[in-house]
């Protein structure tokens, strides 16, 4: 749920369109916030493997999953091509 909320975060401070391509454009942001929360997720575990706990692959597993599920929402309900910022 962490990720889910980060990457949502990250999207809201980004531009909304990047790039010069026009169907690229609302695209990346999206998977900038994407791939950020994924980053943040494993900074995550590499700093619970710096308190000495140790790693957890399932809880890597569910923040990926948690980045991915809010993209694929997006994606599902259309709201990249349907609305123009």
């Amino acid at each position: 749920m962490a990720c889910y909320l980060i990457a949502d975060w990250v999207f809201k401070f980004l531009p909304h369109k990047i790039g010069g391509d026009a169907y690229w454009q609302p695209i990346i942001p999206r998977l900038i916030a994407v791939a950020a929360s994924c980053l943040i997720g494993v900074g995550k575990e590499f700093f619970d493997l710096w308190q000495r706990e140790a790693f957890s692959a399932g809880d890597l597993t569910m923040d990926f999953a948690g980045a991915l599920l809010w993209l694929f929402l997006l994606l599902g309900t259309n709201l990249i091509y349907k609305r123009d910022f």
